[in-house]
């Protein structure tokens, strides 16, 4: 017992370091619980759950899975407390798996059986307030419109009274439900068409003449956000135990969460054509519903956050949902700005500051991990991307401030800069001598800027181009040949050290003398002995950063130059007999395939021994359902994973 309990305490150790490294690895802080939990520590894992609400107060799922958890073990006080606090204020969720679970937590406390119509009553409240909050803006909400109809269904009327209040009831459900597009449209028309058969044959016809028109357009809308929507992956755990990485959203997974993107996109653009014809109130509460729901599927999206501040014009409102989004995305550019922006609208000058440290500070952890995956290359792309992103962060809180407070406020940053020499790229440097400049034109400070960044960016070649750029802006002769003629050897990027050279001969060109030009050419081609004369030449006499050469009279040079670069051409294409082999290759393949399908034997051997389908009246498994299952709620091990 004591070591289980050693190794537990070793695993709390290690989750709760991961969680310290990763502060929005969500799957970690649930197998924290899980550990915790295992071993009834329950008040210990409700602070984990805290901290998780905390960070996410908008993914719904994480209040889901604690309720059900607390449901189970009958802790209805906290239950309580927790509903306050996801489904009311600020911070109320939107989501039928929420309120649904909100609808078993009132049906648990409101016995129909001990409390007869007072309880039900409450219960049917619970199912309206469910229905207006999301159940009519879900696509998939079979499921509860099942289980309204169902709960009505099983009503046992005493009386003709009670009897006529539960058609009206059910009727009332219908005329909701039907003019809703979602899942199981279709068959709920059926069911009603035939239960209104069966109440009054007599009045059947009028009922249903009454809503077939917005049945019809309920069902064409949603036939078309089908297609819309083919792709789209909308999937969260059923239980904690269930959670894993295909369920919950996963802070490192761009590709995937890109693809999605575009179908929410496609999704809310459509919603906004308003097919349904709805009011502008309903509308705008349809459209923030899908908003939370991209929200909880694309957590780590900045995009989503952004396109959902937008939508909501209060000022206040925008920047609430932003300081939510940043606590999700804490090293989101994006959204670090916009809140930014959102704070200096209400004049609210620390907060703009505050806003930005707090970005720098998650970039700078971040790369100081990064680093150490990467062995300490500080070079390494991964590492680069972290250290060019913190530098345009703090580029333009150095501007931000600027505007705010004034030259010396962005001094101010820029002297924090200097402390991250060695992980600020050159771009600090040259953003902060234009910022100089551009002050009451100083350009003798923004020279001392430049001289600054030399010190540590003396070989890179894209910082050479640069200030030189600022220097023949303000065409310093002396220190635009010094520069050169002190880099030139230094550079070893052959791309910029080109760029350099045509740099200097372009300015001779234009401004020095025809001898220079010639002798700057000399060196060029001793070191680029393959370039052309004639390209040099013409870009010699660039106007306004267009080749005015190539583009009226030496045309054909820009075809050459396209043709050069395009990607080599699959030779197969040019060589008849090896594309004659290679589709050989592949119908043989696909024979091969065809004869011998890629079943195991163990599956083959035991759909063989399957009885047949037609011995069964009923389907007692959705195939469909069964493989969705697997797909979003079972991870398999992977082959690396040792047994």
């Amino acid at each position: 017992m004591s070591d289980s309990n050693n190794i537990d305490k070793d695993e709390i150790v290690l989750l709760k370091q991961r969680i310290q490294d990763h502060p929005v690895d969500i799957l970690g802080y649930l197998e924290l619980i899980k550990v915790l939990e295992k071993s009834d520590n329950f008040a210990e894992s409700r602070e984990v759950y805290d901290q998780l609400h905390k960070r996410f107060p908008f993914y719904s799922p994480l209040w889901t899975i604690q309720l059900k958890n607390e449901l189970q073990r009958d802790e209805f006080e906290t239950v309580e407390k927790l509903l306050a606090q996801c489904l009311s204020g600020d911070l109320e969720n939107n989501d039928l798996a929420l309120w649904s679970t909100y609808l078993d937590y009132v049906r648990r406390k409101n016995n129909i059986i001990t409390g007869g119509q007072e309880a039900r009553a409450i219960v049917i409240k619970a199912f309206d307030l469910v229905l207006e909050k999301c159940a009519t803006f879900e696509p998939r909400s079979s499921q509860f419109w099942n289980d309204y109809l169902g709960f009505l269904e099983t009503w046992k009327p005493v009386n003709k009274w009670e009897e006529q209040q539960r058609i009206d009831l059910i009727r009332s459900l219908y005329k909701k439900m039907l003019c809703v597009p979602f899942d199981n449209l279709e068959k709920m028309w059926s069911r009603y068409t035939q239960w209104e058969q069966d109440t009054n044959n007599l009045t059947a016809r009028k009922f249903i003449g009454e809503i077939s028109s917005e049945y019809m357009k309920a069902r064409s809308c949603y036939q078309e956000w089908l297609n819309l929507t083919s792709n789209l992956r909308r999937v969260s755990p059923n239980s904690l135990n269930s959670a894993n990485k295909k369920n919950i959203p996963q802070y490192d997974n761009e590709s995937i969460a890109f693809d999605q993107l575009k179908i929410w996109r496609n999704w809310i653009k459509w919603e906004k054509e308003n097919k349904l014809l709805l009011s502008d109130d309903l509308l705008r509460k349809r459209i923030l519903y899908i908003y939370r729901q991209g929200i909880q599927n694309l957590l780590f999206v900045p995009e989503i956050w952004y396109q959902y501040s937008m939508y909501d014009n209060e000022i206040l409102q925008r920047q609430q949902i932003l300081s939510i989004a940043v606590l999700a995305n804490p090293n989101s550019a994006t959204l670090t700005f916009k809140l930014a922006e959102c704070f200096e609208s209400n004049n609210n000058n620390e907060k703009v500051q505050e806003t930005f440290e707090n970005c720098t500070k998650c970039l700078i952890n971040d790369y100081n991990k990064i680093l150490e995956e990467c062995a300490n290359d500080n070079d390494h792309p991964t590492v680069y991307r972290v250290r060019h992103e913190l530098t345009f962060v703090y580029c333009i809180y150095m501007n931000t401030m600027k505007r705010l407070s004034g030259l010396s406020a962005a001094r101010v940053v820029f002297g924090k800069c200097r402390k991250w020499k060695g992980i600020l790229t050159h771009i600090i440097y040259i953003e902060n001598a234009y910022l100089e400049f551009q002050n009451q034109f100083d350009y003798k400070t923004a020279f001392k800027v430049l001289e600054l960044g030399l010190k540590f960016f003396q070989n890179d070649g894209k910082y050479i181009n640069k200030y030189l750029d600022f220097l023949i802006l303000l065409n310093r002769d002396s220190q635009i040949k010094t520069l050169f003629e002190s880099s030139v050897e230094k550079v070893n990027d052959l791309t910029q050290l080109k760029s350099i050279f045509k740099k200097m001969i372009a300015y001779e060109s234009k401004f020095g003398n025809l001898g220079n030009v010639y002798a700057l050419e000399e060196r060029y081609f001793k070191k680029f002995p393959n370039e052309k004369l004639i390209e040099t030449f013409t870009e010699r006499y660039t106007i306004q950063n267009e080749n005015v050469l190539k583009k009226l009279e030496l045309t054909y040079l820009q075809q050459e130059n396209r043709f050069n670069n395009e990607h080599e051409l699959d030779t197969s294409q040019f060589n008849p007999m090896k594309r004659s082999l290679e589709n050989d290759q592949n119908d043989n393949h696909e024979k091969k395939m065809k004869s011998n399908p890629s079943i195991p034997p163990e599956i083959f051997d035991l759909l063989t021994v399957l009885p047949k389908r037609q011995y069964f009246k009923t389907a007692l498994l959705d195939p469909h359902k069964f493989i969705n299952y697997l797909n979003d709620q079972v991870e398999l091990p992977s082959s690396s994973d040792k047994v």
